[in-house]
C-alpha cells in the first residue's frame, strides 16, 4: 500500500503492532497496554482481508460499535491502506482475476455473483490472494535459493519444512552459524521490497525450541 506512517515504523525498526496502536490511539509508543496491542495486532491481519466490526469484536472480544470505532480510526490514519484494499477489489472485479507479485493469476469469479454475500467473499478472496500468494511466491523462491545454496557449499544442513512464512532447517552443530547466515541471506535477500524483508532466527534442539 505504500503507506507512509506504516514504512516509516518498519524502517524504524519498531513493534509494527504496537505501533498501530500507538497511531489509533493517539498516545506515545511506550504507553500502548498489552490489551491495545492485541487489538492493533488483530486488526492489523484481519482488516485487510476483509474482517467486519462483527468478526473483529468477536476475535477481541469488544462490543462491536467499539471495533467498528476502532476500524474507522485506522483506516482514517492509514489511508492508504483502505485505497491499496479497495483498488484492489475493484480491479479484480473488472478483470475476473487477481494477480500475486510474481504474475500468478487467481480467478475470482465470486465478485460477479448476484447474492452480496458471495460478492463479500469475492473481496476477502481477492485481496487475500494478492497478500497470501505474493508470501507464496516469496517463500518459494527463497526455498529454493537457500537449498540450492546449501548444495553448493556441500553443507550436511537440510531445509526439512516451511509452515507459511517460516523455513525450517536441521544441521549438524559445527554448521550451525554458517546455516543462520544462509537463512537470513536468501530468506531477506529474494526479493526486493520497501521496506526490506526481514526475518528473525531461532535455533533449538527441535522446532518448538527454535
Amino acid at each position: 500500500a505504500q503507506e507512509p506512517a506504516l514504512l516509516e515504523a518498519f524502517r524504524r525498526g519498531e513493534d509494527v503492532h504496537r505501533a498501530t496502536a500507538a497511531a489509533v490511539a493517539g498516545i506515545p509508543v511506550d504507553e500502548v497496554s498489552k490489551q491495545q496491542r492485541e487489538r492493533a495486532k488483530a486488526t492489523n491481519f484481519g482488516i485487510m482481508y476483509g474482517l467486519s466490526a462483527f468478526g473483529l469484536s468477536e476475535q477481541i472480544g469488544i462490543p462491536r460499535d467499539e471495533a467498528q470505532s476502532f476500524i474507522d480510526a485506522y483506516f482514517a490514519r492509514y489511508p492508504r491502506v483502505k485505497a491499496f484494499r479497495d483498488e484492489v477489489i475493484v480491479r479484480a472485479t473488472e478483470e475476473g482475476y487477481v494477480t500475486t507479485i510474481l504474475g500468478r493469476r487467481r480467478p475470482v469469479p465470486e465478485l460477479r455473483a448476484r447474492a452480496q454475500r458471495e460478492r463479500a467473499l469475492g473481496e476477502r478472496l481477492a485481496v487475500n490472494s494478492v497478500l497470501q500468494g505474493s508470501a507464496a511466491d516469496i517463500i518459494k523462491m527463497a526455498m529454493v535459493l537457500a537449498d540450492a545454496e546449501m548444495e553448493r557449499r556441500a553443507l550436511r544442513a537440510r531445509l526439512v519444512l516451511q509452515v507459511h512464512d517460516e523455513l525450517v532447517f536441521e544441521a549438524p552443530p559445527e554448521e550451525l552459524d554458517d546455516v543462520v547466515e544462509l537463512a537470513r541471506r536468501t530468506m531477506c535477500g529474494v526479493y526486493r521490497m520497501d521496506p526490506p524483508l526481514e526475518v528473525s532466527v531461532g535455533v533449538g534442539e527441535n522446532w518448538r525450541d527454535a
